[in-house]
């Protein structure tokens, strides 16, 4: 079980959003800095503080200082214009627990890449481990990377399709089409 395992580092779009606001406050309070205002909206950190029961209260977040991740106008810095005109809300997160000592995130911070409605967040973390094989850390390292460049290699082919898609107006089998040739 995962619960099980000494470190736990939970991250990614969790999907949570704000609460009994509406978008015009919202973006009020981000345009003017007052973040923690707009967090007192927040459902996951409200489901933590209210639920005894609930599975991520035994995880830890780092303080958010950072703008809302969600819902952007792919490619600008506009939150969501469209017809939906969806209430900013941090959706991208980084939840961690580890026993004692082992654990200690430095840094929490998201990230201007503007390939997708959201905006990605990343967090540094101090680990204590018990050992360390060179040979083996650096095969790790190397095939981590390697999936890494997979990974962003497939963003951008996403994001030049959704571009293709919502700009020139092609279906998606049309695109993928054009990115062939």
């Amino acid at each position: 079980m995962i619960m099980d395992h000494e470190i736990c580092i939970v991250n990614g779009d969790l999907n949570y959003r704000l609460d009994s606001i509406t978008r015009e406050l919202a973006v009020h309070g981000i345009e003017s800095g007052d973040l923690s205002q707009l967090l007192e909206h927040d459902q996951l950190l409200q489901a933590r503080r209210r639920d005894a029961g609930f599975v991520l209260r035994a995880f830890h977040e780092e303080a958010i200082t950072f703008k809302p991740t969600y819902k952007y106008d792919v490619g600008t810095d506009r939150y969501d214009t469209s017809e939906k005109k969806r209430i900013p809300a941090w959706c991208d997160r980084i939840l961690y627990r580890g026993s004692g000592d082992k654990l200690h995130q430095t840094e929490y911070k998201r990230h201007e890449v503007k390939v997708s409605d959201h905006r990605a967040v990343s967090g540094w973390f101090n680990m204590r481990i018990k050992t360390i094989q060179a040979g083996k850390r650096m095969e790790v390292r190397r095939r981590c990377e390697q999936a890494f460049v997979e990974v962003k290699r497939g963003i951008v082919k996403t994001a030049m399709i959704d571009f293709l898609v919502s700009v020139y107006g092609l279906t998606a089998d049309e695109a993928r089409k054009q990115l062939q040739t």
